[in-house]
């Protein structure tokens, strides 16, 4: 059972488990840094949001140790239940309609999941309420603003930016996702009154073939259709996006991943 406000929800196992496992590879580095920053440890109660393919849900579960928890969300579970750890809970849940246990976790992470809600405030709000008085909440969203091929110069570079740029504002005014939802990170924690707040911003160069390029690639295959029917897009442009994206001669400036985290206060309720 899928939720089908997400793009991806009817693609096949195998195209959005490899999808999702680029993903990982993209962001999994710089989320794991987050994480020993706060110094997840044993005995933590830990409760992972939009947890995908399960890296950091795993992750997690290592640190926390038998003596921790962790429980791992999504509105798909088809690949969370491939996994069995003995301190991680597999749990089908809509941040924004289900109920979540109020001030009972140590650490409440969620990684590109607000960016895809109708009402991520509302979304917020809940991880927020979860977090146990002292214990921490991270947040981690992209934002596609930056993207852009380095060689201006280059006709295909001018398709290429346009191209992205029509796909991200299309998405935008479907509801489908926000594409620039990462730069709101640090407010929407800052309105939290959390304490010890901080934030990150990072983005990199690119060159086709690379995991974000295939991840990109792979985006572009499952919202081109509707987008060229409706007269947004042609197949060439499509076409040619998709051929760059491949090319190891193409680079270019990708997403920014922005993070932002901080703690709840010992007396707040």
């Amino acid at each position: 059972m899928t939720d089908q406000r997400y793009f991806a929800s009817n693609e096949k196992d195998e195209v959005e488990l490899n999808r999702l496992r680029l993903l990982e590879n993209i962001f999994d580095p710089t989320t794991i840094r987050h994480l020993e920053m706060i110094r997840v440890s044993e005995g933590w109660h830990c409760l992972e949001v939009g947890a995908g393919a399960g890296s950091v849900a795993q992750w997690l579960s290592a640190h926390a140790g038998l003596t921790g928890k962790v429980v791992a969300t999504d509105i798909d579970i088809r690949f969370l239940r491939q996994l069995s750890i003995p301190n991680l809970e597999i749990r089908q849940h809509d941040i924004i309609k289900d109920d979540l246990e109020t001030g009972q976790y140590d650490l409440v992470h969620c990684r590109a999941v607000l960016m895809h809600l109708p009402e991520p405030e509302k979304g917020l709000k809940r991880m927020a309420n979860a977090v146990r008085p002292g214990g921490w909440l991270l947040i981690e969203e992209a934002d596609y603003g930056s993207v852009l091929s380095t060689d201006v110069t280059n006709p295909s570079a001018v398709t290429f930016t346009s191209t992205l740029r029509t796909l991200w504002e299309f998405l935008r005014k479907k509801g489908i996702v926000d594409p620039y939802f990462g730069r709101r990170v640090r407010g929407l924690v800052e309105q939290l009154e959390f304490i010890d707040v901080g934030q990150e911003g990072w983005t990199r160069m690119f060159r086709g073939g690379e995991p974000f390029a295939r991840f990109s690639a792979m985006t572009l295959q499952a919202t081109a259709k509707p987008m060229i029917a409706a007269g947004l897009l042609t197949q060439e442009q499509v076409d040619s996006v998709q051929r760059l994206l491949m090319d190891p001669a193409f680079n270019y400036l990708g997403l920014t991943g922005f993070a932002a985290w901080g703690r709840r206060p010992a007396n707040q309720v």
